[in-house]
């Protein structure tokens, strides 16, 4: 593709190359304006569409936090690298039913159908993608997204995708679309990929990873009616959003899905603090006033955190806020202290259990101990803190299947109502862990015969939140497990109702899920309550 700012010939081929145009493209150098705003002053080349969705809405339960950051990310860079203008990208949020998405395509007739989504959303996913499979027979349908990358051949194999992209796919995509417009639609030369052929399902090369993080164009957030999302329930403003400040983590927890993370090298990468800082002035600009950072650590390293926490505190917004996920390991008082110069109130520490001998199990790499001096450094420069805990964790000891006891869990919840009166913690979520695709933890169930993942699945659509394992071969009954997510659920509640900040009005369907977790079983008094208290998503559609 020329990228000269010259006029070019190009030649654009549909299917088996039934019709060559010939056109003229006026290529842009840059589409970044001074603001750092999308400038798009190309004209569009050609029919062609492309139309990037989340998964149809189905249930209340649907997140509504925040848009689909990976689609917002491709929106951005396919605008940059493909000849395709902005008002050929069509993108369907997570709250299009797929009644809408049916009546998109046949008015807009994308060339290209591409759906990103996660493990919990699957089934609906691929009921999304053979329903519109059987009406548009044309329509390359692309799978995307976390649960893809873990599980590719199970998506070829449960859905009727045409090509499921593996890892990150801004380059991916890009390339795809530009062998549709200007190639036959070979797409086996295409690294990432698992392609449906004759013959079977075709692996192409290895993914690919973009290394230099401040060379992708920011977000697509020109796109977004931020209105329409609820951000965090926990927060100083109801102007919110999220960026990401670096992909990958160094580390391997045996709960967490690490294909998503692992599929091509580097594992880890971190973006500049002063590209970070040009995207927040963005986002401020665009009347943003409170950024949760969603990548998985701000302290990825040490002295890059500091320094992350220096360029965005040098901006000067008093009036910006800010949370972010944390390690307890990697803080010392200056970090802690930069954190309250650069306005962030809140951080959320994965801490997941108070016992020593679970931490190591599930390789967590930090310790109690360093968790409690953690607390310390926050609450002297007066930083809230909201805690992730996991209740069950499974393991292995030289092939021995280990698991958190019900005394150890009862002892993490002591724990976290003892640090709450000394006044270093402030919220708490809490959770059984729960197998994922490609997690360790899944490859444990698996291995030892325990139910897991259909059962998470049934359970998530039955609206029982995340009750998946059966831990009845471990001795643990049902009803000792019930007492123990509801004592977490009621002190969840406690600390919310005494520390505050929690946006009733955006988030208050979010009680109705926490009824039907704390009664677990998919009953007649859950059932008629928990409804009363969601909020409908179609009310929100549009386009």
């Amino acid at each position: 593709m020329v990228r000269s700012g010259r006029m070019a010939v190009v030649y654009v081929s549909w299917g088996n190359g039934a019709a060559i145009m010939g056109v003229a493209l006026k290529v842009m150098p840059s589409r970044v304006d001074a603001d750092g705003g999308f400038d798009d002053r190309r004209q569009r080349i050609t029919p062609f569409k492309l139309m990037l969705a989340d998964p149809p809405a189905k249930t209340d339960d649907y997140d509504k936090a925040y848009p689909n950051l990976g689609i917002l990310q491709l929106i951005s860079y396919v605008r940059e690298n493909t000849p395709l203008a902005d008002e050929d990208i069509i993108f369907l949020d997570q709250f299009h039913s797929i009644e809408d998405h049916i009546r998109l395509i046949e008015e807009h007739r994308p060339r290209i159908y591409g759906l990103s989504y996660a493990f919990l959303t699957q089934r609906v996913a691929h009921e999304a993608i053979n329903e519109l499979k059987h009406r548009f027979p044309e329509l390359l349908i692309i799978a995307g997204g976390p649960h893809p990358t873990s599980v590719p051949e199970e998506v070829m194999d449960k859905s009727l995708a045409d090509i499921v992209c593996i890892g990150e796919g801004e380059m991916t995509l890009s390339d795809i679309i530009n062998e549709a417009i200007y190639g036959g639609g070979d797409f086996t030369k295409i690294p990432g990929l698992l392609i449906r052929t004759p013959d079977g399902p075709l692996r192409t090369a290895k993914p690919r990873a973009y290394e230099n993080l401040d060379e992708l164009p920011f977000m697509a957030w020109d796109r977004i009616d931020f209105t329409k999302f609820v951000g965090q329930h926990y927060s100083q403003s109801d102007r919110q959003t999220c960026i990401v400040i670096s992909r990958g983590c160094p580390y391997k927890c045996t709960f967490c899905s690490l294909p998503v993370w692992r599929a091509a090298k580097p594992f880890v990468r971190m973006r500049s603090p002063e590209n970070i800082a040009r995207e927040v002035e963005w986002l401020y600009r665009l009347g943003i006033r409170e950024i949760k950072i969603v990548s998985d650590e701000i302290n990825v390293t040490l002295p890059w955190a500091k320094e992350v926490c220096r360029a965005i505190a040098d901006l000067g917004h008093t009036d910006l806020f800010f949370q972010s996920n944390l390690r307890a390991d990697k803080i010392d008082d200056e970090l802690a202290y930069l954190f309250k110069r650069m306005k962030m109130w809140l951080v959320h520490l994965g801490v997941e259990s108070a016992n020593d001998r679970v931490l190591h199990g599930i390789e967590k790499m930090i310790t109690v101990e360093q968790t409690e001096r953690c607390l310390k450094f926050l609450k002297r420069h007066k930083i809230r803190v909201l805690l992730f805990m996991m209740a069950f964790q499974l393991w292995e000891t030289d092939g021995r299947l280990q698991f958190e006891t019900p005394k150890e869990i009862r002892h993490s919840l002591w724990w976290v109502w003892k640090q709450f009166f000394l006044r270093r913690m402030h919220y708490m979520t809490w959770s059984i862990a729960t197998p994922m695709p490609g997690a360790p933890l899944q490859e444990i169930v698996e291995r030892h015969g325990m139910k897991s993942s259909e059962q998470v699945l049934d359970n998530w659509n039955r609206n029982k939140d995340y009750l998946g394992i059966d831990l009845n071969s471990l001795g643990i009954t049902e009803k000792t497990k019930m007492r123990l997510l509801r004592a977490g659920i009621i002190s969840k509640a406690c600390f919310m109702l005494v520390s505050g900040h929690f946006d009733w009005r955006r988030h208050f369907y979010r009680l109705g899920i926490l009824i039907r977790s704390f009664f677990g079983k998919w009953n007649v008094s859950a059932q008629s309550v928990a409804p009363m208290l969601n909020t409908p998503l179609r009310a929100k559609v549009e386009g």
